[in-house]
């Protein structure tokens, strides 16, 4: 009689290519935003920022250049009163959500007739979903929670109008791009190498539990005692997984206790040869995916140092890869910030503000273009922020009545409704 054989291959965090969604549907009054989950969006996106360092490094660094030296007007007698309204801060912080998340949001405070903005602040965009659209053709509300994830914060969530479309004294600046097939909210621009980010995390906690638990090969494990029947056999596999698979258990060993050494299990090691190249390989294609979705022209101006730069020199690098990433990448982010701005300004009481980013050029840059001229660094670099300088590209805002700027007396104090939750956001 032959001898009984099965074999079981059990499948390994198979995870899925993430499916980002709007839950329109949903029997909510707001409008969940998923990739993995029912609402995990701003969650998942803060995981892959968390977990890459390649991620971190470039979102970090093109939301420096973003941001640059700050909003200013080109009229230096509306400076003063700019600075009052918006801190520079509050638009730093903005920059850097609206590059992670590829969303951001003001708190715009009013006076009491509505006819003035007097302060503007940035609110944390992963804490705010929009109302669900009814008769409107725009969103009307945002509600306001620190942890969607807790059902009892959710309960005491608060409502805030949109931007222009109440008299309330607080209202929320939503500031996001177009993207297809969404409507509520929009995506980051380097939402594609989501998968990538992951898998860099992934790679460094393989190595760093192998380092913890010492260095196993890859083996086959044998029970030498019968063929256990189906149910009891897919426990057995679930058992070994949970304890065995995945980069939290690498490297694990395991104790086996048997009555007869003929029955004991044994194990076949798989011998993956030049192991070390595959990793190799996935972590700088990981990298170079990132590096693409993010648009970066040259690693090096993140501090990010790859085998291959293409250039005779890092300065002919950093140069000719700094202009091609402003023009392309910086100051379109910049004019999504510039055009909200300049509406809500328009809007709330100020006109020919003229806003536009100070930029932020690299010192080698600085240095070799005034060793190259004969000229002085600062020289250089006030004629590089003259022609970098990004003006909100909206052509006619709406007409509003125009008032003198933030007068002296004019005092602010931040409504209740989020000054809580936002100091502590802030310390």
């Amino acid at each position: 009689m032959k001898q009984q054989q099965k074999f079981a291959i059990v499948n390994v965090n198979n995870n899925q290519l993430p499916i980002i969604t709007e839950d329109t549907k949903t029997r909510q009054n707001w409008i969940p935003f998923g990739v993995y989950g029912h609402d995990d969006f701003f969650d998942a996106v803060t995981m892959t920022y968390n977990v890459s360092t390649t991620n971190s490094a470039c979102i970090e660094g093109i939301a420096d250049l973003i941001y640059g030296k700050g909003v200013y007007s080109k009229d230096e007698a509306n400076n003063k009163t700019l600075q009052k309204l918006i801190p520079q801060e509050e638009t730093k912080r903005v920059s850097f959500d609206l590059k992670l998340y590829g969303n951001a949001a003001y708190q715009v405070y009013w006076n009491d007739d509505h006819t003035k903005i007097v302060k503007m602040y940035h609110v944390p965009v992963q804490y705010l979903r929009a109302e669900k659209l009814f008769s409107h053709p725009k969103v009307q509300n945002y509600f306001y929670c620190t942890d969607w994830n807790d059902q009892k914060k959710i309960k005491e969530k608060k409502k805030i109008p949109a931007f222009g479309t109440s008299n309330e004294k607080m209202e929320i600046l939503y500031i996001k791009h177009y993207t297809p097939n969404l409507y509520y909210y929009s995506l980051p621009d380097w939402v594609a190498a989501m998968q990538f980010a992951v898998s860099e995390g992934e790679i460094s906690n393989l190595h760093l539990n192998n380092i913890t638990n010492g260095f196993l090969p890859a083996v086959m494990l044998n029970f030498n005692n019968g063929v256990p029947a189906p149910e009891e056999r897919e426990t057995i596999e679930d058992l070994v997984q949970a304890k065995f698979t995945g980069t939290d258990n690498a490297g694990r060993f395991m104790l086996s206790f048997n009555d007869d050494p003929a029955t004991k299990p044994t194990l076949d090691i798989i011998d993956i040869p030049n192991l070390h190249e595959k990793y190799d390989y996935v972590a700088e294609y990981t990298q170079d995916r990132i590096l693409v979705a993010h648009r970066v022209t040259s690693p090096l101006l993140f501090g990010i140092r790859t085998k291959n730069n293409g250039f005779s020199s890092q300065s002919e690098e950093m140069k000719t890869a700094f202009s091609i990433l402003q023009t392309m990448t910086i100051a379109p982010f910049q004019n999504i910030i510039l055009n909200a701005l300049d509406m809500a300004l328009t809007e709330g009481g100020y006109d020919e503000m003229e806003l536009y980013f100070e930029q932020l050029t690299p010192l080698v840059i600085l240095s070799q273009t005034a060793e190259e001229t004969g000229k002085t660094v600062a020289q250089v670099e006030d004629e590089t922020n003259k022609s970098l300088e990004n003006p909100a590209t909206q052509e006619e805002p709406q007409d509003q009545t125009i008032q003198d700027g933030l007068v002296e007396e004019e005092r602010f104090t931040m409504p209740t409704i989020l000054s809580k939750e936002y100091e502590i956001f802030k310390s």
